[in-house]
């Protein structure tokens, strides 16, 4: 079948979307609706309480929006993660919404805040239904195993157990069709519900720029890191390992925002913090840095930046955690460090300071092309059609 033709109606279902976003998964969505309208579909989009290109329905984000979590009281978290089981708003919002616009088929992203009837919903209703794995939500409150200190949740908390398991009866009663998760790592860790175990296919992230030719890098070499600054992320690590590592010449630059913000720029040292950055930022901190820092501690499940710095050339210096060791560059191998280690991390910024050339990687080892991508994702459409025949495709209505 033609992936152009007949053209899809694509019913995008995020917590967020663009201008509002916590992380990849809501821009990877948006920018996966701007592709699939380049190549002919049509592309609408159910959110939580956000507006913004292609949002057609927004579902009451009671007590608050899902970007709007910092700092709320224990209440009413409480009832934030209780609705989160199942929020009869969103299932009306959905109803209304297969409806009215009749997509061909539902493509669910990150839905914590949606509850369960974001996954059970379309299925029961006889429409085709992809679900992509970008977080643990399906496992943990937080989608993030972690808890509220940023310290990992090994083993995970009584509650979410409880939580996952009354998520799992509801969804299995009418799951999505297929199931795409963004790592290896991310299905291995889902494999305990069976309705994922039975649906799920590994089709990782794209690269949103064309791979360039790796430039050789500065002596000392500049390193960077780029995204959230909380524990969960590693940000005192590297702040440690930075500053305990032997590394005369080198800098350090921070990009991003979050918590510990103050941390970083009191930082000693040649650390210097960048603040949050848009896309044209994010271009200028990669021609400025030699090697990413990427020193996760919760299961990362298969973070953007790592494979936005390889297509750009540069080396990456990350924890061994996640769907991490899946994306960094053959040359960098050696690089990977025991997640929360930062006397390993010192000794990796060492490594690489004294041989900065040895890691550069022209290969594309492992990179996703959005092309390649896409086909994936429309194969996950066709396939959730095929299991039911009795809808009509948008182009022949």
């Amino acid at each position: 079948m033609s992936r152009r033709d007949p053209a899809l109606r694509v019913l995008m279902v995020s917590s967020l979307w663009p201008p509002e976003v916590l992380g990849g998964a809501e821009l990877y969505a948006s920018r996966l609706a701007a592709r699939l309208r380049d190549a002919g579909h049509e592309v609408r989009a159910v959110t939580l309480g956000v507006d913004g290109p292609d949002v057609v329905t927004r579902v009451p984000p009671t007590p608050y929006r899902l970007d709007e979590f910092a700092g709320q009281p224990r209440a009413r978290r409480a009832r934030f993660h209780l609705l989160d089981l199942y929020r009869p708003a969103t299932r009306r919002a959905l109803l209304a919404t297969l409806e009215d616009y009749r997509p061909d088929v539902v493509h669910s992203h990150s839905v914590q805040g949606l509850s369960s009837a974001a996954l059970e919903v379309p299925s029961a209703a006889g429409v085709a239904h992809v679900h992509t794995l970008h977080d643990y939500w399906l496992l943990c409150q937080r989608a993030s195993l972690v808890r509220r200190d940023g310290t990992a949740c090994e083993p995970r908390c009584t509650v979410c157990r409880e939580f996952s398991a009354v998520r799992a009866r509801i969804i299995r009663r009418s799951p999505p069709d297929v199931v795409l998760a963004v790592s290896d790592a991310v299905r291995r860790e889902h494999a305990s519900i069976d309705w994922v175990r039975d649906r799920v296919r590994v089709l990782r992230n794209p690269v949103d720029v064309a791979p360039r030719a790796p430039r050789a890098p500065s002596r000392p070499p500049t390193f960077g890191y780029l995204g959230q600054l909380t524990t969960a992320k590693g940000v005192p690590t590297l702040l440690a390992a930075y500053a305990g590592a032997d590394l005369p010449g080198t800098r350090l630059l921070v990009a991003g925002d979050g918590p510990l913000r103050a941390q970083v720029e009191a930082a000693t040292g040649p650390v210097e913090y960048r603040g949050w950055v848009d896309d044209e930022g994010k271009e200028a901190f990669f021609d400025a840095v030699d090697c990413l820092v990427v020193p996760s501690e919760w299961k990362d499940p298969a973070p953007l930046v790592v494979t936005e710095a390889r297509a750009r050339g540069v080396p990456v210096i990350g924890a061994d955690i996640g769907g991490i060791p899946e994306l960094v560059g053959p040359g960098d191998r050696t690089l990977l460090f025991p997640s929360g280690d930062a006397g390993a991390l010192a000794r990796c910024l060492e490594r690489f300071a004294r041989a900065p050339s040895s890691f550069v990687d022209a290969s594309g080892t492992g990179l996703v092309s959005w092309a390649d991508h896409l086909d994936g994702v429309l194969d996950a459409y066709h396939d959730a059609m095929a299991a039911h025949p009795h809808r009509a495709l948008a182009g022949q209505r």
